[in-house]
C-alpha cells in the first residue's frame, strides 16, 4: 500500500492496527485539530514508526462543523497522494460523511475494520479486503507506545516452560489451604529476611518460632513444603524440632515462596500460554508513563497479566481476597488509557462471591469486567470462561 489516510479515533488501536498490518510506505491521519489530540497523535506516530522505521507518518488538520471544508481537506489529501486508501474505522459521524463524499467522487477505496470479529471490512471499492481476517499483529509493546507508555520490566520473574506443571500442581494446593499458606508465607519472608544465608543465597534457614518482632511468627503446616520438594520447587528439605532448612530450586521459586499473592497470578499466566488461544502473554507487567499528557511522568503502574485475543487487548487482575470497588476502578483505568472500547478487563479471585446477590458483582457486571471467582476457578477452565466472554 502506497498511503494510508487514517481519521482520528480516540480507540487509536484501529488506527494501529491498520498501520500495522498494511505496512503503507506513508500514513496521513486527519483530525479535528485540538493540542491535546496532537499529542496523541505523535504517541500514535512514536509507536508506528518503531515498528516500521521507513514509514513517512503526517497529520491534517480538518473542520469537523463544516463539511465543505471538511470534503476540500480530505480531497486535497488525496490528490497530493495517488492510489491511496482509507480506513474509516471509528471515525465521528461529520468526518466519515466528508471523507466519503471526497474518496467516492475522486474513486478511492474505503474500509473499515471490526475488530471484535478481527475482520476488514469493505466500505467502497475493497472488494479484495472484504471479510478478510486481520493478521495477528499489535503487541503490548506497541499497544502502549501508542498511548505515551512503556514496559520497563516485569516485577515478578517469568518461569520457563519446564516448571508449568509442577507450579500448577502446587498451585492447587496453595488454593485449597489458602489461610495456612498465608501463615507459612509470612514465616518465610521473616525467616529470610532476619536470618540471610550470605554463603549460600538459595538457602534458608531459621528457627520454627521467630521472635524479636513486631508480631511472633511460627512454622506450621508441613505439607507444602513437603509437596514443594516433591515437585522440585525445593530440595534438601530439613525439618527439625526446632529448626527448618530447605534450599530454593532458582530465584524463582524463592521470590513467589516469600510471596503470598504471586500463586494466583502465576496460575492464570500459566494457565493462558497452555491454551495456545492468546498471544503475548505476560506477567506483572510495569508501565512507565514517557510524557506529560496526564501528568502521570515519574509513575509506575503494574497490571497484574496483560494478553491478546487476536487483536484485542485483555487486562487481568489477580485477588486472593474479594477485592473491592476500588480494583474495579483501577481496572476501568486500562480501558480508559489503552484498549479503549475493544479491549476487555479481568479480575480472577480466589474468594467465592455469591454472584446472585453481591453488589460488587453487579456492579462489575455492569462496568463490563469479567469477574472469574474460586467456583469458577474449581469448576471451568480459566481459558474457556475467558474466551466466552470475548
Amino acid at each position: 500500500m502506497n498511503c494510508l489516510v487514517e481519521l482520528y479515533n480516540e480507540d487509536r488501536i484501529s488506527s494501529l492496527v491498520a498501520v500495522l498490518s498494511f505496512r503503507p510506505r506513508k500514513v496521513v491521519l486527519i483530525y479535528d485539530g485540538s493540542d491535546d489530540k496532537l499529542r496523541r497523535i505523535e504517541n500514535l506516530k512514536e509507536a508506528c514508526v518503531y515498528k516500521n522505521p521507513d514509514l513517512i507518518f503526517e497529520h491534517e488538520v480538518f473542520k469537523s462543523a463544516d463539511l465543505g471544508s471538511t470534503v476540500d481537506t480530505f480531497s486535497s489529501v488525496i490528490h497530493r497522494n495517488p492510489g491511496c486508501y482509507l480506513n474509516i474505522t471509528g471515525a465521528s459521524e461529520l468526518g466519515a460523511i466528508g471523507a466519503y463524499l471526497a474518496c467516492a467522487k475522486n474513486f478511492v477505496p474505503i474500509f473499515k475494520l471490526n475488530l471484535r470479529k478481527n475482520r476488514i471490512e469493505n466500505i467502497k471499492g475493497c472488494k479484495l479486503l472484504e471479510n478478510e481476517e486481520i493478521p495477528n499483529i499489535i503487541t503490548a509493546s506497541s499497544l502502549f507506545l501508542a498511548n505515551g507508555a512503556s514496559i520497563s520490566g516485569n516485577t515478578h520473574p517469568i518461569p520457563p516452560l519446564n516448571m508449568y506443571s509442577n507450579i500448577l500442581s502446587f498451585c492447587d494446593l496453595i488454593f485449597e489451604k489458602i489461610e495456612e499458606w498465608k501463615k507459612l508465607c509470612c514465616y518465610l519472608q521473616t525467616g529470610k529476611n532476619r536470618y540471610p544465608q550470605t554463603d549460600n543465597v538459595n538457602l534458608f534457614w531459621a528457627p520454627k518460632k521467630i521472635k524479636d518482632t513486631k508480631l511472633e511468627v511460627a512454622y506450621s503446616d508441613e505439607s507444602f513444603l513437603v509437596e514443594a520438594e516433591k515437585l522440585g520447587l525445593i530440595y534438601s528439605l530439613d525439618i527439625c524440632d526446632e529448626t527448618v532448612s530447605f534450599c530454593f530450586m532458582n530465584e524463582i521459586s524463592k521470590r513467589y515462596f516469600t510471596d503470598f499473592g504471586g500463586w494466583l497470578e502465576l496460575y492464570c499466566y500459566i494457565k493462558l500460554i497452555q491454551s495456545q488461544r492468546f498471544r503475548d502473554v505476560r506477567i506483572s507487567v510495569k508501565i512507565n508513563w514517557e510524557n506529560n499528557l496526564y501528568d502521570f511522568v515519574h509513575v509506575i503502574n503494574e497490571i497484574d497479566v496483560v494478553f491478546f485475543y487476536k487483536n484485542r487487548p485483555c487486562f487481568l487482575s489477580c485477588k486472593i481476597a474479594e477485592p473491592t470497588s476500588v480494583a474495579l476502578q483501577e481496572l476501568c483505568m486500562y480501558t480508559s488509557f489503552f484498549g479503549g472500547k475493544y479491549s476487555k478487563v479481568i479480575l480472577v479471585t480466589l474468594a467465592k462471591i455469591d454472584k446472585k446477590f453481591s453488589k460488587f458483582y453487579k456492579r462489575a457486571s455492569n462496568m463490563g469486567v469479567l469477574v472469574i471467582d474460586g467456583n469458577d476457578l474449581k469448576d471451568f477452565e480459566l481459558a474457556n470462561l475467558i474466551e466466552q466472554s470475548l
